[in-house]
This record gives C-alpha cells, structure tokens and sequence, in this order.
C-alpha cells in the first residue's frame, strides 16, 4: 500500500521527534513551523520546506498540527495562510496538540465546511515518548477514519484509544493534566514535609513505591528529575502543564464543576511560571516547596 503524503505542521519539543520518525518510517512530509531551525533539521533527513501551514497542506493527504496551545491551533488552522486555506477536499486533517475540547469541535466544524475530515489525537508521554514513538495517543472523531490512518498514528504512538466524538480525546487528555498537576503538587509536599522532619528522601521513595501512596510519576520523576535536580531537560515543561489545566479550569466554569484541587494545582504552576521556571521540568515545582522550607530533596534511587 502506498504510504499517504502528510503535512506536519510544528516542529517543537514533541512535533521535532514525531516529524522525524515519520519520515524515519518513509512517509513523505512537508513541515512547517515559524522556528526555521527544526524545518531545516527535518529537511535534511528527506522532507519537502512548505512555506505556511496552508502550503504544507496543499498536496498532502493528511495534515498534521502539533502546537502549542488553542490560539496556535486556531491561527495555523483556521487564519490567514492557514490548514483551511490550502487543502483539498477529502484531506483529513489530525490535531494532536493538547488544547480545549470546544476548540476541537470549532475547528472540526469549520474544516467540514470545506470537506475536510478531523481527529483530536492529543497525546501524552512526553519528549521520551515522542523521540522513542511510545505516545499514549486519545483519538476523538469518526472510529471508520481513526482505522483508516492507523498505521500513521501507530509510527508515532505505543498505546492508541479511541474515545469517542470530536473534543473527547481533548476531555480525556485534560482529565489526564489534572491528575498530573495534582499529583506532581502532592509529591511536592510529601517528599518536602518528610525530608524537612529528618528521614532521607530515599528511604521515602523506596518505601512509598512499596506502599498505597505510590503512582507512576513518583517511579518515574522523582529518580530522575527530582533526586538529581534534573530540571534543564523538560520531559514536559511547566508552562505547558500549567496551560492544560487552565484548559481544565476553563472547562469546568463552563460546564459549572467545581475543580478544588486543580485549581489549588494550577496556582502552583502559575507561580512557578512566575518564578521564572516555565521552560523547566513540570518537577520543578517543588523547588517552590524547597525554597519555603528550607531542605532540598536530592538523592539517588537504589
């Protein structure tokens, strides 16, 4: 079977990774991103330059949008020089950026205006799992058209669901974030309170991985972010984890569910933001935590 021609639009910290083992995988890609620097970068291992986003889909089958956030996905999308703007009827055009479900069915709507087909796939697994194609990918849209372009996703992601309409991959990936943001503030504050009262941070980890109180980002953040001060590197950065659950926030004013833990979650980001830390390792916000009390939690895992 022929591999289908694919626009991908935004080449960042994940967009640059999935890009590349697209190409890797011998699909024919014209990118674009307003970053010069990782166009030429996928260039070099065999895509085409497209000029604008509308010119990345111009003679693709499928187009492809990994941006930062909701504003991003409108403007590549649905503005000027935009998706709308330059593909052909009968293109599909797949979202895999993380923004607000009501932006997916916006967009959704004015791409089937034009005969356009759509996909909310938001992912998570961070750069790691973009760079290794281990993505958990959420895919909201028509199931017939997510079987269709499978095999696309599947060079890109380990684990892919599928979860029902346009804007339910957005839901479940923000269901997701809070959770995230919840638990990272957790950490914080229990590994913070217990070094402060004198027992090692080590002996904290191993025994709460033997415990109830463990979960996934305790196994993998607190090894190799949080014992080594390893934040230069963001798996997920803070800014971005703090504007998914803004998303959440958002969501629930409109939807009248009150969000108490979320919103005390997003007020940790946003200050971390504040203290200059948003680039950083979403782990970062425990040097908030750190600072206040006066100890680091700094260690090696056995």
């Amino acid at each position: 079977m022929t591999k289908k021609a694919i626009g991908f639009i935004g080449l960042g910290a994940m967009g640059n990774h999935m890009a590349r083992n697209l190409v890797k995988a011998g699909y024919s890609l014209a990118v674009y991103d307003l970053n010069p620097k990782p166009v030429e970068e996928i260039v070099s291992l065999g895509a085409k330059k497209a000029k604008s986003s509308a010119d990345a889909a111009k003679s693709v089958e499928v187009v492809i949008t990994m941006l930062p956030a909701d504003e991003e996905v409108k403007a590549a999308c649905l503005g000027p020089g935009g998706v709308l703007e330059g593909a052909k009827p009968g293109t599909v055009l797949i979202d895999m950026s993380s923004i607000a479900p009501h932006t997916s069915k916006q967009v959704a709507a004015e791409a089937q205006k034009k005969g356009i087909r759509f996909l909310d796939a938001p992912v998570s697994g961070g750069t790691t799992g973009a760079e290794k194609a281990t993505l958990t990918i959420m895919v909201g849209g028509e199931k017939a058209l997510l079987d269709e372009h499978m095999e696309i996703l599947q060079v890109m992601g380990k684990t892919i669901y599928y979860v029902g309409d346009v804007g339910m991959g957005e839901t479940i990936k923000m269901v997701n974030q809070m959770l995230v943001g919840i638990n990272l503030a957790g950490i914080a504050e229990a590994f913070v309170m217990g070094t402060k009262l004198g027992v090692a941070p080590e002996v904290i980890y191993k025994i709460v991985r033997a415990s109830s109180g463990n979960s996934f980002l305790i196994d993998h953040r607190v090894p190799n972010y949080i014992f080594p001060g390893n934040f230069t590197q963001p798996g997920f950065a803070v800014d971005l984890l703090r504007k998914d659950l803004g998303l959440a926030l958002e969501s629930a004013k409109v939807s009248k569910v009150p969000l108490f833990m979320t919103a005390q979650a997003y007020q940790y980001f946003t200050r971390a933001t504040a203290e200059g830390l948003g680039k950083m390792d979403m782990s970062a916000v425990i040097e908030l935590l750190e600072k206040t009390a006066g100890v680091q939690v700094r260690g090696k895992a056995e």
